[in-house]
C-alpha cells in the first residue's frame, strides 16, 4: 500500500514538473482580455512584443499612483523632447497621459482609474495613436477611444 501511494505520488509530480504555466488571459481590473494568437503574456498585466506592441499596467493607491506617475513621466521627459498629452478611454474608464517618441516607436504612460481601481498603463508600439481609429488590432480590446 505505501508503494502504491509513493507512485502516486510520483507520477501526480512529474505530471505537473515542468509545466509551463501559460497565461491565456489578462486581467484589466476584472476585465479579461484573450492572449492574441500568436503572442505570449509575461503575467495577467502584462503583454510583452505583440505585433511591436506591449502593454503592462500596475494598480496604485492614489496617492502612490500620482508619486509614481510624475517620476516616471519627469524621468521619461529629461531625456526625450516629444512630450504630447493624450486621452484615452478603456472600460468607461478616462486615462490621461503623455505620449514619447523613441526613434521609430512610441512610448504611452496612462494614468487613471478603471472600475474605481487607480493604475498606471505604460504602452510601447510602433503605431502613432491619435484618434480611435489608430486603435486596431488588439488594442482595441484594450481601449475603446484615444485623442
Amino acid at each position: 500500500m505505501k508503494n502504491i501511494f509513493t507512485i502516486v505520488l510520483l507520477f501526480a509530480t512529474l505530471s505537473f514538473y515542468g509545466q509551463d504555466k501559460k497565461v491565456s488571459f489578462l486581467n484589466l481590473v476584472g476585465n479579461n482580455i484573450q492572449v492574441p494568437r500568436g503572442c505570449q503574456a509575461q503575467s495577467e498585466y502584462e503583454l510583452q512584443a505583440c505585433d511591436g506592441t506591449s502593454i503592462k499596467w500596475d494598480y496604485y493607491t492614489e496617492d502612490m499612483l500620482s508619486a509614481v506617475f510624475d517620476a516616471t513621466i519627469s524621468a521619461f521627459a529629461e531625456s526625450n523632447s516629444s512630450k504630447t498629452e493624450v486621452t484615452f478611454t478603456s472600460f468607461g474608464g478616462q486615462l490621461k497621459g503623455y505620449k514619447f517618441k523613441m526613434g521609430t516607436t512610441f512610448q504611452y504612460f496612462l494614468r487613471g482609474t478603471i472600475k474605481e481601481q487607480p493604475l498606471m498603463i505604460n504602452l510601447g508600439t510602433p503605431k502613432d495613436i491619435t484618434k480611435s481609429d489608430d486603435l486596431d488590432g488588439f488594442l482595441s480590446l484594450f481601449f475603446d477611444a484615444a485623442s
